[in-house]
Order: C-alpha cells, then structure tokens, then sequence
C-alpha cells in the first residue's frame, strides 16, 4: 500500500506499506495579519514551498484543498501554539513571530484527495485557544470520507483558563483507504463569548 502524509506542524503523509512520505505544514513565508491561507497549500508538495516543506519526503499524490475563510495570523496571543512544534525555519516561524492558521469562524475545512494506489495519513497538528478573552468553547473535529461517513472524531472543550485544555496536540494517526477523498471539519458547537479569531492550527 502507498500512502502519503501531511502534518499541519499540520502532519500529512503518504507511502507503502512500511514506508511513508510526510509533508509539514508550518504557515510561514503566506503573508501577514489576515492573509488568506492559499486554498492549496501543501496540495501536491514535490519540493519545498512557502509555509511548508517536504524534508521527510514529497507527498504529490495527495491534494489539498482548504476552505476559503482559513487566514494567517502573527499575534503573540498565539505564540504559545508556534512554540508546541517548531520546524526551525522561514516556512514554519518566519521573522521569529507566530505564523498560524487563523480559525475566523465557527465552520473550518480541509480537504485531502488521494490519488489511486496512494492513501492519506493524517498525522497531527496543534490547536489552541488563544487566553485573549477569557472563556470557553467547545469544538467537534470530524474527518469523513466521500461517502460522508466519520472515520475519526474528536470533541474538544477548550477552557483558555486551563492551558492544558486550551492549547492541544491532535493526533488522529488516521491511515485512509487507497485512493479515497476525506474532509476535515472544525465545527464549534458553542461558545461562552464571541469566540471568533481567538483560535488557530499549527
């Protein structure tokens, strides 16, 4: 089996058997405050690029698609995130400041297509609750493949209070099907303030 990887340092790989690639995603080198993140970062990594590189190996077969309200974002309320893992160069921590994937909203997405005799394996990646306004929110994270059905869930209530609940490492350690499409999903289900903007991937 060959399956391909990408990790949002987000992880994501893809390889055979007992070998697999790996893409990490850091969010570097895409821009300041409030750009959008490309809608295909990371999709199809061959070589190194702005915001990630391919050091433990190229994932071209698998496709990336992320959703249109995904941004960048520098504040140092998010630098506890950029320091969970840090990839040691431009394309993760450009300029030595925070260089994450904003959530805006309540409803995020990435989209992973694997080629035919290639699977995607979703690593992990880093998510937090910024402590800029005090609170907590709750967040269903689902992974679905073409036909809708969830193959891997997690539900996180994050109080920003509570670091050890607020800033957390996801590791689905999913390996999908040979040549299967899934979709990511962050989907916050409630809120004790206007939460949006206070949360980000890394």
């Amino acid at each position: 089996m060959k399956s391909k990887s990408l990790s949002l340092a987000l992880i994501l790989s893809a390889g055979m058997a007992t070998f697999s690639n790996a893409t990490i995603v850091g969010f570097g080198q895409l821009g300041g405050n409030n750009t959008m993140i490309p809608g295909g970062l990371a999709s199809r990594a061959s070589v190194d690029g702005n915001g990630y590189v391919v050091s433990n190996g190229a994932t071209p077969n698998i496709a990336v698609t992320w959703d249109p309200e995904w941004d960048i974002h520098t504040s140092n309320f998010f630098s506890a995130l950029e320091n969970r893992t840090v990839g040691g160069g431009a394309w993760d921590n450009e300029g030595n400041v925070p260089r994450i994937g904003q959530l805006d909203l309540a409803f995020h997405t990435i989209s992973f297509a694997a080629d035919a005799q290639y699977a995607l394996v979703l690593n992990s990646f880093d998510f937090v609750h910024t402590a800029e306004t005090a609170g907590t929110t709750v967040w269903n994270l689902t992974l679905t493949n073409s036909s809708s059905a969830v193959v891997w869930s997690r539900d996180l209530t994050m109080n920003n209070a509570d670091v050890s609940s607020s800033l957390v490492t996801v590791a689905p350690n999913f390996t999908g099907e040979l040549g299967e499409s899934y979709l990511l999903t962050f989907s916050r289900a409630s809120e004790t303030y206007g939460s949006n903007g206070r949360h980000g991937i890394d």
